[in-house]
C-alpha cells in the first residue's frame, strides 16, 4: 500500500481575512493620543519686564554664604535629607551673626521654625541647633524673649522628653538646661512636669551603662533647677542675670549669696511630693553609679563627675525640704530620710591606701558633699545620725590634714562649704568634741594662706562665733568657758593677716614687670576686698564688745601691730590701699579704749604724707576728736597731735606748680584744727598746757605758713595771753617779731614801690594773727615796739642780716599796717618812750649818711616815713 505524500512545504496557505488588527504595545513607551483627542495646548509668548531682573539681584538682601535668604533657609530645615537640614541651620547661624537685625525682626518666626528640630532624628542636626540657641539666639535677644515664646519652646521640649528614642529624650534635657540657665522663670512655669520627666529619665537603667556623658548633663540641669528653689540664683530672665548685683554681697559671706535666711517660694508645698519622689531616685542613682564605679578597674573623672552631681542634687533637694520645714513636720516617718541614711553606711568613701592622689582628691570631694547633706538636715536625721562620730572625726581630720596646704579651687570651694556649718555644729556637740573641733579649726585658720579664697570662709565662721548678734553664735553657750581662749587667738591673727595683705598689695602695685594690666587690676581688687573683709570684721569686734570683757582687752592690743600699718615709713601701707579700706581702718581707731602715743605718732606721719587723700586726712582728725570726746584719747596727746599737724605740715615751694592746691589744703586743715580746739574747753588753760611743746615748735623756726598756723592757734586759744607768765609773753614777743621780719620777704626791695600787689596782700595775711594779738594784749604790743629799736640800730644783725635801708623800709611798712589795724593801741603808746624811740631812730638814720641809697630811693624812703608820721599824728 502506497502512502500518500504530505503537502509540499512550499505551498503557502491561503490568507484569511482579519476582523480586528492587534497592535503591539511596548512597555515604557508613551501611547499615542487617540485620533479623536482634543488638543489642549496653549501657545503663548513671554513678555519680558525690567522689574523681573530684581529676582536674580540680591545685593541688598540678607543672604547666607551660599546666597540663600532667611526664608529659604528656614524652609530647608524641614528637608528630608539630614545633610541639607544641618547645612540650613549652619546657614541660619552665619546669616544671623552677619545680619543681627534679621534675628530681632523675625525672632518669632525663627524660633517657631527651629523648635521643630528639637526632635530631629539626626544627632548632628540637634547639636547644631543647640549651638545656635546657646551662642546666637539667647545671647542676642537677651530680654526680648518673653513668656509666650518660652512656652513655644517648652512644648517641643516636653514632646522630646517623651520621645521613643532615648537619645532624643536625653538631648531634650540638654535643651531644657540651656533654657533654664538663660530664663530661670521657665522652670517655675512648668516645675511639676519637669520634675516628673527627671524622675522618669533617671529611672532608665540604660543611661547608667551607655550614656554617661548625657547623664552628667541631665544631673547638672536638675541641680540648677533645684538650686532655683533655694534662692541660689535669680529669677531675672536675662542671660547675665546671675552676674548682676553680687559685688556687694560677697564680703564675709563669699560662699553664700546672702547672710539673710532664704525666703521660701510659694510652690514649695505643691512640689513637696515631687521632691519626695525625686530623692529616692537620686539615692538609687548614687548606689547604681557607685556599684558600677567599684567594678570598674580604672576610675574616670566622668564617674566622679556623675557622683558629684548626684550629691549636689541631693543637697539642693534637702535644702528645699529644710526651708519647707512645715511640710517636713507633717511627714515624721518620711521615707526620704530613710533613703538618705543608706549613703551613710559607706561613709567615708575611698579609704584604700593604694589610691592615687587624684582619685583620693575626688573621694574627698564626694565625702564633703555627703557631709553637707547630713549637716544640712541636722535634727531631721535624728541625734544619732547628726552627731555620728564618723562625721565629726571626718571634719576634724579634714581641718588638720588640709591646714597649710595650698589647695586647688575645687577643693577650696568644697572645704569652704563645709566650714559654713562649723558654728552651728560646734554649738550642738559635746564639750569634748567642741574642744577637738575648735582646736582643729583654729589651727587650720592660722595656717590658711591669706591670699586664698578659703580665708573668707574662715573669717565668716570667726564672725559668727565672735559676734553675739549673729543668729548661730556660740558665745552664749553655757558651761563652756574655753571658747574665750580660741576667740582671743582668732583676734590676734587679724593684724598679721592685714599686714600680709597690705605688703602683697604694695608689691603687686609697684611691680613693673610686663604683667597683663587686666590681670594685675584683678589681683589688686581681690587683695583690696580681702583687706576690706578683715577690717570690717575688726570694726565689728570693736563695736560689739564691752570694755570690761577679755575680748575688748585683746582688741586694744591690736593697735600695737597697727603702728606699722598706719606709719608712712618705711612702707606706707595705709596711704596706698583702697579708700574703702582706709575708711574702715580709721573707723576702728575710735573703739580702742586708749590710743597709745606710738600709734598717734604713726597717724601723724600718715596725715603729713603727701599721698594721703585730703578726705581721709579730715576723717582721721574727726575720728580722733570723737575718741577724745569719748574719753578714749588723753587731752595732752590730742593737743600734741593737732599741734604736730600744723607745725610739720609740708608746704610746697613757692615755685611749685601745685602750690595753690597745697596751701588751700593747709588752710582747710588749719580751720578744722581750730574748730576742734574751740570745742575742747577753756582756751587759756589749753594754751598753758600746750605752751611747752608749742614753744619748742616755734623755736624750731618752721616755715612761714606753719608759723602762721601756730599763731592762729594761739589766737584761737587765748589771744589775751591771760594764763601766760611774763617770761612766756616775752619769749612769744621775740618769736612774733622774728616772724614779722621774716614775712617781709614779700615786700618789694626798692623804696617807693610798695603797693597793694599780690605779695603785699600775702604779707598782710601773714600779719593778721599778730595784729589780733596786739589788739588783745598791750603788753605784747609794747614788747614788739621795744624790739624795733635794736633792729633799726643794728644791734641784732646776727639775727637779721640785711641792709639798714631795708630795715627802715620794713619798720615803716609794719608800723603803717599796725596803725591802720590797731590805731587806738598805737595812740595809747604815743606817750611812752618806746614808740618815740622808734620814730627818733628812723629820723636819725634818715638824716645821717649811714644809708647808702641813691637820691631817688632816699627821697622815696623819706616820703614813706613822712606819710607814717602824718597817719600817727592824725587823731580820730
Amino acid at each position: 500500500m502506497v502512502r500518500s505524500k504530505p503537502p509540499s512545504s512550499s505551498k503557502k496557505p491561503k490568507k484569511k481575512g482579519i476582523d480586528f488588527k492587534k497592535v503591539k504595545r511596548h512597555v515604557g513607551r508613551k501611547l499615542p493620543p487617540p485620533k479623536n483627542a482634543t488638543s489642549t495646548e496653549i501657545k503663548t509668548k513671554a513678555i519680558v519686564l525690567p522689574e523681573q531682573t530684581m529676582v536674580a539681584d540680591r545685593t541688598d538682601m540678607a543672604v547666607s554664604k551660599k546666597g540663600l535668604t532667611l526664608r529659604e533657609l528656614l524652609q530647608q530645615t524641614s528637608h528630608y535629607n539630614s545633610k541639607f537640614r544641618r547645612a540650613a541651620l549652619n546657614g541660619i547661624r552665619d546669616l544671623i551673626m552677619k545680619h543681627p537685625l534679621e534675628l530681632k525682626t523675625h525672632k518669632l518666626a525663627i524660633i517657631e521654625k527651629l523648635r521643630e528640630r528639637i526632635c530631629d532624628s539626626d544627632k548632628a542636626v540637634r547639636e547644631v541647633l543647640y549651638n545656635i540657641f546657646d551662642s546666637v539666639i539667647f545671647k542676642s535677644l537677651k530680654e526680648d524673649i518673653k513668656g509666650p515664646t518660652v512656652a513655644l519652646l517648652m512644648a517641643y521640649i516636653f514632646n522630646a522628653m517623651t520621645h521613643m528614642t532615648v537619645e532624643i529624650r536625653l538631648s531634650a534635657f540638654k535643651f531644657f538646661r540651656l533654657l533654664v540657665h538663660s530664663y530661670p522663670s521657665s522652670f517655675f512655669m512648668h516645675s511639676d512636669k519637669v520634675l516628673d520627666h527627671y524622675v522618669d529619665i533617671l529611672r532608665n537603667s540604660q543611661i547608667y551603662l551607655q550614656e554617661k556623658n548625657q547623664l552628667s548633663s541631665i544631673l547638672s540641669g536638675l541641680e540648677h533647677c533645684l538650686s532655683l528653689y533655694t534662692n541660689k540664683t535669680t529669677d531675672t530672665d536675662t542671660i547675665n542675670s546671675q552676674k548682676k548685683g553680687t559685688a556687694g554681697k560677697w564680703l564675709l559671706h563669699a560662699y553664700r549669696e546672702s547672710s539673710e535666711e532664704p525666703i521660701a517660694r510659694s510652690g514649695y508645698s505643691s512640689n513637696f511630693d515631687k521632691i519626695e519622689n525625686l530623692i529616692p531616685v537620686l539615692v538609687n542613682c548614687f548606689e547604681e553609679s557607685m556599684s558600677l564605679f567599684s567594678t570598674t578597674p580604672d576610675a574616670t573623672s566622668q564617674s566622679f563627675k556623675i557622683l558629684s552631681y548626684i550629691l549636689q542634687c541631693l543637697y539642693s533637694a534637702s535644702d528645699v525640704l529644710v526651708q519647707n520645714s512645715n511640710m517636713l513636720k507633717e511627714h515624721p516617718s518620711c521615707s526620704i530620710l530613710v533613703h538618705l541614711r543608706k549613703i551613710l553606711e559607706g561613709f567615708p568613701f575611698g579609704l584604700k591606701n593604694d589610691l592615687t592622689d587624684k582619685v583620693d582628691e575626688e573621694f574627698f570631694i564626694l565625702n564633703v558633699k555627703i557631709a553637707e547633706v547630713y549637716l544640712l538636715l541636722g535634727g531631721w536625721m535624728g541625734p544619732m545620725s547628726y552627731l555620728a562620730n564618723k562625721f565629726l572625726y571626718f571634719i576634724e581630720r579634714t581641718l588638720l590634714d588640709k591646714a597649710g596646704i595650698r589647695l586647688n579651687k575645687k577643693n577650696e570651694d568644697n572645704l569652704a562649704s563645709l566650714l559654713a556649718y562649723m558654728p552651728e555644729l560646734i554649738s550642738h556637740v559635746t564639750n569634748d568634741w567642741k574642744d577637738r573641733l575648735l582646736e582643729a579649726f583654729t589651727g587650720a585658720y592660722k595656717e590658711c594662706n591669706v591670699e586664698s579664697k578659703l580665708l573668707l570662709a574662715y573669717l565668716s565662721c570667726v564672725e559668727e562665733m565672735l559676734l553675739p548678734e549673729k543668729g548661730r553664735s556660740i558665745s552664749g553657750v553655757p558651761d563652756y568657758v574655753f571658747l574665750v581662749r580660741y576667740q582671743i587667738e582668732w583676734i590676734r591673727e587679724f593684724p598679721r593677716v592685714l599686714l600680709h595683705l597690705g605688703d602683697k598689695y604694695l608689691s603687686v602695685k609697684e611691680n613693673t614687670s610686663k604683667e597683663e594690666s587686666a590681670k594685675k587690676e584683678q589681683h589688686l581688687l581681690m587683695l583690696g576686698q580681702y583687706m576690706q573683709v578683715i577690717l570690717n570684721l575688726l570694726l565689728r569686734v570693736g563695736q560689739t564688745n564691752v570694755s570690761t570683757s577679755p575680748l575688748a582687752a585683746e582688741f586694744d592690743t591690736i593697735q600695737l601691730s597697727l603702728e606699722d600699718f598706719f606709719n608712712a615709713k618705711p612702707k606706707g601701707i595705709f596711704m596706698k590701699i583702697p579708700c574703702e579700706c582706709q575708711a574702715l581702718a580709721v573707723s576702728c581707731l575710735y573703739y580702742f579704749s586708749s590710743l597709745t602715743p606710738a600709734l598717734l605718732k604713726s597717724l601723724s606721719s600718715c596725715c603729713l604724707c603727701e599721698e594721703l587723700d585730703p578726705v581721709m586726712l579730715f576723717k582721721i582728725i574727726e575720728v580722733l576728736h570723737s575718741a577724745y570726746r569719748a574719753n578714749r584719747l588723753h587731752l595732752s596727746e590730742h593737743l600734741g597731735f593737732l599741734l604736730t599737724l600744723i607745725s610739720h605740715f609740708r608746704i610746697y615751694a613757692e615755685t611749685a606748680a601745685v602750690k595753690t592746691l597745697n596751701q588751700d589744703l593747709f588752710k582747710t586743715t588749719t580751720r578744722h584744727v581750730l574748730t576742734y580746739l574751740s570745742q575742747m574747753g577753756d582756751g587759756s588753760i589749753l594754751l598753758k598746757m600746750l605752751w611747752g611743746p608749742l614753744s619748742e615748735e616755734i623755736a624750731r623756726k618752721p616755715a612761714l605758713a606753719n608759723m602762721h598756723g601756730l599763731m592762729r592757734m594761739v589766737v584761737r586759744l587765748d589771744m589775751r595771753l591771760s594764763k601766760l607768765s611774763a617770761s612766756e609773753v616775752h619769749d612769744l614777743a621775740g618769736w612774733v617779731f622774728s616772724y614779722m621780719i621774716t614775712s617781709s620777704i614779700y615786700l618789694p626791695k626798692r623804696t617807693g614801690q610798695i603797693a597793694e600787689s599780690e605779695n603785699t596782700q600775702t604779707f598782710r595775711y601773714l600779719l593778721k594773727p599778730c595784729i589780733r594779738l596786739f589788739l588783745a594784749s598791750n603788753k605784747l604790743l609794747s614788747l614788739i615796739l621795744d624790739l624795733f629799736n635794736p633792729f633799726i640800730s643794728g644791734e641784732n644783725d646776727d639775727a637779721f642780716s640785711m641792709e639798714p635801708a631795708r630795715k627802715v623800709q620794713i619798720t615803716i611798712y609794719v608800723l603803717t599796717i599796725m596803725h591802720d589795724e590797731i590805731r587806738s593801741q598805737i595812740n595809747h603808746c604815743l606817750s611812752e618812750s618806746l614808740f618815740k624811740g622808734v620814730i627818733q631812730n628812723i629820723i636819725d638814720l634818715l638824716e645821717a649818711d649811714y644809708l647808702t641809697l641813691a637820691f631817688d630811693e632816699m627821697r622815696g624812703l623819706r616820703l614813706e616815713f613822712e606819710q607814717l608820721k602824718t597817719r600817727i599824728c592824725t587823731r580820730d
